[in-house]
């Protein structure tokens, strides 16, 4: 992802920002990493990458989120609770291949590429947003076939 692009530091930080004040108290942990195949820590300069633990899970009584964003507007959004994992991305180098650029990873399958519900061309503010409103749809009906599901997202 990124295809070649820097990393947006300033993107994940308003990422993390939207989680925090739609989640509020489910936001349980904010970390970051700092560097390539690093560990998650406290803020220590420029994330390349934020994990957010949040509650409650879609199954669990918890999970997180891993964010990702790159100075070309491609962006990772990868949620894992014990037993579950699913992604948001956009990835631009994806043009050129069968894949949507804008895509989605399902729980079933984590290698798929199906087209995302979320519209394009958004802020990292509205995209968070989105990605929110899919994962809460999954905790609400405690069943993550509802995810990607959604209409009239940003």
């Amino acid at each position: 992802m990124g295809n070649g692009s820097a990393i947006d530091a300033e993107s994940i930080d308003a990422s993390v920002r939207v989680m925090q004040k739609q989640l509020d108290k489910g936001v349980h942990k904010v970390q970051y990493k700092h560097t390539q195949g690093g560990q998650f820590e406290q803020r220590n300069g420029r994330p390349r990458e934020a994990r957010i633990t949040v509650t409650p899970g879609i199954h669990q009584v918890g999970g997180y989120f891993d964010i990702q964003w790159w100075e070309n507007g491609d962006y990772k959004y990868h949620y894992r609770e014990q037993g579950l994992e699913f992604r948001f991305g956009r990835e631009e180098s994806n043009q050129s291949t069968e894949m949507p650029v804008r895509h989605f990873h399902p729980p079933d399958d984590v290698t798929k590429h199906l087209p995302s519900c979320i519209g394009g061309g958004h802020p990292p503010e509205r995209v968070t947003l989105a990605v929110i409103a899919t994962w809460w749809a999954a905790v609400k009906a405690g069943d993550e076939s509802v995810l990607n599901t959604q209409d009239g997202l940003p």
